[in-house]
């Protein structure tokens, strides 16, 4: 980093906020808190209001994540990270792998008390569009303050103003405890929703005087992040925060019935060794995790199933009142630009990493999954994406297969099926699609991997990969046009013509699903979605 940081402050409706200037104008104000703490007589609460004000806030350092596994071994302040985006400690020759390797390694720290946000700004005079991004972890882990989806290096990409939030995660943030305890308890499901929500009121009445356009927020999401999106669109009073969305590889169909829900939290409480649910605030972090973790499915495939366990949204009926799905068709958010993208590949990581658990055994075993997701003629369906696993692999195994089947399902059919609602609605969507491949043919274009581009991680590492630049400079541009204008520099869905969904690197033609006589269930499905029992099945995915 050329030059030594400085003080700047900002004011605010509640007083003056401290942050870091460095550089040529561009500055960080890290861990202002838009909540009071969620602990004690909080936890299992709605975010609560700010006490008053005390004199000036310090906002130069990075607050803890909230509570999750925790692996790495250090925190930060804003100002070494700062110096590190200009020497950053990802050294050259660090292969990609390597980088989601390092992300994987989790935050630094933890803590129930975790409702902060970080603002980074390329300068505080000017108007800029502001980006709130929402982090991805399978609604169990994340973390506003990740070097890895650094808000600088964002902010940097875009020319914007990005804002990063902290969200409950876990049982703390995605527990359902109405069934249980009634009224009493009945605005307490959904708590993470409730508090990226807080965070974007927060956001839409104070971001001007970071430099930030208060009527021209886009809120971004991928994964766990696109799947809150997802559900904020049909929450009124979220959507009236924000005027855009982009959504990356999630949607509106990551639903839990109030039924799964409600047995997951009685599960919780058996797990956890607790009868009354006054006892849940006296339960020590330490079991909270472990007993969270005992009563979730694991593999990806299973997690998507018919009845699958995993953290994440609740349709309540209370903080979330409509089906996203549901409300989107209903016009619900059809005033709001969407940019909604997928990666190639998307569960090619979970095949990768998934291990024995994510073999398919046998071709029964594939064909009895096939069925228990909703295909009607499952032995066309495996023929047909055999058919496609073919475009990437010679000899494709069961995994590969199941890979392919699986990122239909839990990602690109979500999407498309979310694109036709906005436009059957009176919306517009924009559909894409990343394909490029910078770990190799075998791991394809995978779930996060747009994140090696947007956030510029490629750009000190192997920056001889074939397109790399194009690709970054590429998507980058089409999130920067997106969030000035609303509109993406390719045709906008629409029901009853041929659609374009616009291809970023990599291999294009592997990206389209196989359509021909002999998959008319495929077909089915990519349009309508996947049902169970007669009636859409929103399902549970990981990451």
């Amino acid at each position: 980093m050329s030059g030594k940081t400085r003080s700047i402050v900002a004011d605010v409706a509640r007083g003056r906020i401290r942050g870091i200037q460095y550089g040529t104008g561009r500055a960080v104000f890290a861990g202002i808190p838009f909540a009071a703490p969620p602990v004690g007589k909080f936890r299992f609460r709605p975010p609560q209001p700010l006490p008053p004000a005390a004199g000036e806030l310090d906002a130069t350092c990075f607050r803890p994540a909230p509570l999750q596994a925790q692996q790495a071994p250090v925190g930060e302040t804003a100002a070494r990270r700062a110096g590190e985006r200009s020497n950053p400690p990802h050294r050259a020759g660090h292969t990609a792998v390597e980088v989601l390797r390092l992300a994987a390694r989790g935050p630094a720290q933890i803590s129930e008390d975790c409702l902060y946000l970080n603002v980074w700004t390329p300068d505080p005079a000017r108007r800029l569009p502001v980006v709130v991004w929402i982090y991805g972890g399978g609604f169990e882990s994340g973390d506003a303050a990740s070097a890895v989806t650094d808000g600088q290096a964002l902010a940097n990409q875009l020319d914007a103003v990005v804002v990063s939030c902290n969200y409950r995660v876990g049982v703390l943030g995605f527990g359902y405890w109405a069934g249980l305890g009634g009224d009493d308890w009945a605005e307490t499901s959904n708590l993470g929703l409730q508090d990226q929500a807080a965070a974007l009121r927060w956001v839409r009445e104070n971001i001007a005087a970071f430099g930030g356009d208060s009527q021209n927020i886009t809120v971004v999401g991928q994964s766990a992040g696109a799947f809150s999106i997802g559900a904020l669109l049909a929450m009124p009073e979220a959507r009236s925060s924000f005027d855009k969305a982009i959504l990356q590889s999630g949607g509106t169909s990551r639903v839990s019935s109030i039924h799964t829900a409600d047995a997951m939290a009685r599960a919780f409480m058996r797990a956890a060794s607790v009868t009354d649910l006054e006892n849940l605030r006296m339960l020590s972090p330490e079991v909270i995790l472990r007993a969270q973790m005992q009563i979730i499915d694991q593999d990806i495939g299973k997690r998507n199933l018919p009845g699958g366990r995993s953290w994440g949204v609740v349709l309540d009926e209370v903080v979330l009142p409509r089906d996203p799905q549901e409300s989107m068709a209903a016009g619900g958010a059809s005033r709001l630009p969407l940019l909604i993208g997928t990666a190639r590949d998307e569960v090619a990581i979970f095949r990768v990493h998934g291990g024995d658990a994510f073999l398919a055994s046998s071709r029964t075993a594939l064909l009895a999954e096939l069925k228990s997701l909703g295909f009607e003629s499952p032995e066309d369906t495996l023929e047909t994406y055999r058919r496609r696993a073919e475009v990437r692999f010679a000899n494709p195994t069961y995994e590969h297969i199941r890979e392919a089947f699986l990122t239909d399902v839990i990602y690109r059919r979500p999407a498309a099926a979310m694109a036709a609602a906005q436009a059957d609605a009176g919306g517009a969507a924009w559909l894409y699609t990343v394909n490029a491949e910078p770990c190799g043919e075998d791991w394809g274009a995978f779930h996060s991997v747009e994140l090696l581009y947007l956030f510029d991680l490629l750009a000190h590492l192997e920056t001889s990969l074939p397109g790399y630049q194009q690709t970054r400079e590429d998507l980058s541009t089409a999130w920067r046009d997106f969030i000035r204008y609303g509109k993406a520099g390719w045709p906008a869905y629409s029901t009853g013509s041929e659609n374009v969904t616009h291809d970023f690197g990599g291999k294009p033609n592997a990206t389209r699903p196989v359509h021909d006589a002999a998959s008319p269930e495929l077909q089915r499905i990519l349009r309508h979605g996947v049902t169970a029992g007669g009636a859409t099945h929103h399902k549970p995915t990981q990451l």
